[in-house]
């Protein structure tokens, strides 16, 4: 028996020396890619090797590249536009992984076959496993850093300046009182006329604040309007409804933020239209007779009223007189209200507490992991 066995191992070194070794398929791909696309694949070689490359485009002129790299960075072929090789050859000097990378530039989808072949460089190799495997390396190193670390708390004094809120108080403003002459129809001249009202401007600074509250009119036709006017100043005190204990010193402020409700219209005497309008485009469309925009009206003997929707700006007031022959005078007032805010900045003194830190130096242990294909075996 161990004749034989010896007898059978010559005759195989035998026929290793006398017959050449078989070449072997490692990969046999179509490739397709399209623009701006790469393909890797890796194979792992045996020393003495004999790497065997056919590539063919079988869609497209020509690959933008194909490379193969023995990893990690040893180039053992580069072949731009590459269209056909044919048997081209790559000895294997050391065991290792080897990476074979098409690219394309191409905007259209492009194919070629890539065939790889193996020839040992040794009886009984046959059967070497081309496939490769992940390996992974970790490395650790302290990273030094440093880091306030609490220790206690100081009580600080300080001083801290607060605004804050010295007096509110109500301004009455006559914006103004006029008689206004409204001719009648056959006298000769406009039977119309109107007076433009310019809203008091307010004025905010660091420690002031104004605001317009709302602005309230009258309206009285003759002496009877004025007479009218002097028993409701007279009267204020039986007007006021609300908000008793704010002292006016006309029936119009207390209107204006609605503390008086009414006002003493007179009884007889002449009347009067009047409307509000906004600008002065519709004023002139009021003199002409046309339709115009107003924001309030009314017709009497007197009349009056509140806003607290317009506070900026100017308006006007238009007045007309249907009476044919005579004449009419009317009195007209309008006020607004404002509240003015007065602030002090005040000085308090203050603590607080300011936390304290002392630096400690420290060290962090941190693990890089660096991956690399090595052959499976």
């Amino acid at each position: 028996m161990k004749l034989n066995q010896l007898i059978k191992l010559v005759f195989m070194f035998l026929s290793y020396l006398v017959f050449p070794q078989e070449v072997m398929d490692v990969a046999n791909l179509n490739i397709k890619l399209s623009l701006e696309q790469t393909a890797d694949h890796y194979y792992t070689f045996d020393e003495g090797d004999e790497i065997i490359i056919n590539f063919n485009m079988v869609k497209g002129r020509h690959m933008k590249l194909f490379e193969i790299t023995a990893l990690p960075s040893n180039i053992k072929l580069t072949e731009f536009k590459a269209s056909k090789l044919e048997n081209r050859k790559i000895k294997v000097t050391k065991k290792g992984v080897y990476r074979f990378r098409v690219f394309s530039s191409s905007i259209t989808n492009r194919v070629c076959n890539l065939r790889i072949q193996r020839k040992p460089s040794k009886a009984g190799n046959a059967d070497f496993n081309t496939d490769w495997k992940w390996n992974v390396v970790k490395d650790s190193t302290y990273i030094p850093y440093q880091i306030d670390s609490l220790v206690g708390y100081n009580t600080v004094e300080y001083k801290e300046i607060v605004k804050e809120l010295k007096d509110t108080k109500l301004e009455e403003i006559m914006i103004f009182e006029k008689s206004q002459k409204v001719h009648s129809y056959y006298n000769g001249n406009v039977s119309r006329t109107h007076l433009k009202v310019d809203l008091p401007l307010v004025e905010n600074t660091v420690l002031k604040e104004e605001k317009l509250l709302a602005w309230s009119y009258w309206i009285g036709v003759g002496q009877e309007g004025q007479e009218a006017y002097r028993e409701s100043l007279e009267s204020i005190s039986g007007l006021v409804e609300k908000a008793a204990s704010i002292d006016f010193k006309t029936p119009l402020a207390g209107l204006a933020i609605g503390a008086v409700s009414k006002m003493i219209i007179p009884q007889t005497g002449e009347d009067v239209s009047y409307y509000f309008v906004q600008d002065y485009e519709n004023i002139q469309k009021f003199y002409n007779n046309q339709q115009f925009l107003q924001f309030d009206m009314g017709k009497g003997r007197g009349g009056f009223g509140r806003n607290d929707r317009l506070k900026k700006g100017s308006f006007y007031i238009g007045f007309h007189n249907d009476n044919m022959t005579t004449g009419i005078d009317v009195d007209v007032k309008v006020l607004a209200v404002k509240e003015i805010k007065t602030y002090e900045n005040v000085t308090y003194d203050r603590e607080k507490q300011e936390p304290q830190y002392v630096t400690l130096d420290k060290k962090r242990l941190e693990v890089k992991e660096t991956r690399f294909r090595i052959p499976v075996e």
